[in-house]
């Protein structure tokens, strides 16, 4: 059975490395609020004046801000798509992942985890993470992938000849809506949802529809904890990441996970940042 207690004891190690990176890493955050605006107005800023973590997602807002000034914003733009992908590949990024995919099979060994759910798979980037630190792990589950978009199942295919040992199936499932019948089949349970980014680009009562499901979710959105919204946000909002307020889905998650792990309060309480990255939940 999990417990706050337990988790906070058997995740320790990981707490303190995501932790103690995510406030060096993050420290300088409100230099990068303020600057927003500026990028917002269309002012100059410029990136070396930023701290590093922000250079690239300066590059993505001054795009999209120019982009629909002049009235043609475009996702395939392969300026704007080599942006993401420099973002997908940041050290942040890479050690997000990481962590995910080790909370996320520690609480298999844990609680006796017979499926991985990964919702939002996308360019399969959390996908690949979770197969590699899966091989060095005792731990070897199935992994049913989701997606809105088809583009998944080729990327998932690719992922299956890298890994030839892996236990993979795909789904197109709008998380949005309730899941369909094929993927609750294929779910042997106690099953787990993890996932990233997603939720921003779904809303919040797509909990609910993960809930017919998992039994488990690890939660890697960025939960608005202070209810101050930045530029940036103002921004983001424009291409559809919409901002999440943490008041907002406690009420959801006490209905359908009515337990709760914050995973990193303490970056939120060491240097005031306004989120919360990862949340532990389960029924």
């Amino acid at each position: 059975m999990l417990t706050p207690k337990i988790l906070n004891k058997q995740f320790a190690d990981i707490e303190k490395e995501f932790v103690d990176f995510m406030i060096e890493h993050f420290g300088g955050w409100k230099i990068w609020a303020d600057a927003s605006q500026r990028v917002a107005d269309r002012q100059e800023v410029r990136e070396d004046d930023l701290p590093p973590a922000f250079r690239t997602e300066c590059k993505i807002m001054k795009a999209i801000v120019e982009m629909m000034h002049l009235g043609t914003f475009d996702w395939n733009n392969p300026k704007l798509s080599e942006m993401f992908k420099e973002m997908a590949e940041s050290p942040f990024y890479q050690v997000f992942g990481k962590t995910l995919a080790d909370i996320s099979l520690r609480i298999a060994e844990l609680a006796g985890v017979k499926t991985f759910i990964e919702i939002g798979a996308g360019k399969a980037n959390l996908t690949s993470i979770m197969l590699e630190r899966m091989k060095q792990s005792p731990v070897s589950l199935p992994v049913v992938t989701t997606d809105v978009h088809e583009v998944v199942l080729e990327n998932i295919s690719r992922l299956g000849a890298e890994y030839p040992g892996a236990r993979l199936e795909t789904h197109l499932w709008n998380v949005s809506e309730p899941p369909p019948e094929s993927l609750k089949k294929t779910v042997q349970k106690p099953a787990l949802i993890y996932e990233r980014y997603t939720l921003n680009y779904a809303n919040l009562s797509a909990v609910k529809n993960m809930a017919q499901v998992a039994d488990i979710l690890v939660l890697g959105d960025w939960f608005n904890f202070t209810g101050e919204l930045f530029p940036y946000d103002e921004v983001f909002q424009k291409i559809g990441a919409m901002p999440l307020f943490y008041k907002d889905i406690k009420p959801i998650l006490d209905e359908c996970f009515p337990n709760q792990y914050i995973f990193d309060k303490r970056a939120t309480d060491t240097i005031n940042l306004p989120t919360v990255s990862l949340l532990i939940c389960w029924k």
